[in-house]
């Protein structure tokens, strides 16, 4: 099974970087995104256009180059999950989680026994189509593989601590967008409740060896987070990028005829 120089990353405590995919299905965004220096990308089925099908196509793609392939699944339902995982994601993102009882489940889909309840098939795009010991097979699997819940509530920062206290736990990746909404403070993200309530996560994550994560579009942000614990650091998407260097270059070819 291919090695997730992900993991290997975040246990040196080095940055890593990279950001999402949500519109564009075809393999020039993944190696656009590839050759610009991304570490990593999410193939997002929460707010993306496109279904598994399309996904996992993407996945593949992604497994071609130097960076790891993760998705966010729309929904904690097993199909949702699992299928993404034979598919080849090295890691996937579970939005919305406010209880243990929801973190716990979200690991014991994305492991095999006896760490958890994902069913083993394994000539898959998971481990790129090969004939493997079944038990190899999910040992290296639930090694390698991050399972990441997404914290983007007001319930989620004030139940942190019972949250991480379910077993098979990798990432907490913060979703500052919905918290700030959910705090009252749309978009501030400066503002001193939303830093209060990044701090506690990231306490809470030390104290358990969870690794942080952040999604934001702002580079002040990320700057700012990643000299206070958090190294998985993800921002904007193949939409943002896109829309942004439009304007960009449509107000410069104005501003060279004018």
């Amino acid at each position: 099974m291919k090695a997730n120089t992900l993991r290997a990353r975040l246990k040196a405590k080095q940055p890593v970087v990279g950001t999402m995919i949500q519109e564009v299905s075809s393999p020039f965004i993944v190696h656009a995104f590839s050759n610009a220096g991304f570490d990593f990308v999410y193939v997002d089925l929460e707010h993306g256009r496109f279904g598994q099908e399309t996904a996992a196509d993407l996945i593949q793609t992604i497994r071609l180059t130097n960076m790891v392939p993760l998705v966010r699944a729309s929904d904690l339902q097993y199909h949702l999950i699992a299928r993404m995982l034979d598919a080849g994601a090295q890691g996937v993102m579970v939005p919305r989680i406010e209880t243990r009882e929801q973190a716990e489940a979200a690991a014991q889909i994305c492991r095999y026994a006896p760490q958890g309840r994902r069913g083993i098939a394994v000539a898959r795009g998971h481990n790129d189509y090969k004939r493997q010991s079944p038990l190899e097979f999910s040992e290296e699997a639930n090694r390698e593989n991050l399972v990441i819940i997404q914290i983007e509530s007001k319930s989620a920062v004030e139940n942190i601590e019972t949250i991480l206290s379910a077993p098979g736990i990798d990432v907490a990746l913060i979703g500052p967008g919905d918290l700030s909404l959910s705090l009252g403070i749309p978009m501030k993200m400066d503002h001193p409740l939303m830093v209060e309530a990044v701090e506690k996560v990231v306490k809470a994550c030390e104290k358990r060896g969870i690794y942080v994560g952040l999604h934001v579009g702002d580079l002040k942000a990320i700057r700012d987070w990643s000299q206070r614990g958090i190294h998985l650091l993800s921002g904007s998407s193949d939409l943002d990028i896109l829309l942004d260097g439009s304007i960009q270059f449509a107000n410069g070819m104005k501003t060279a005829v004018a």
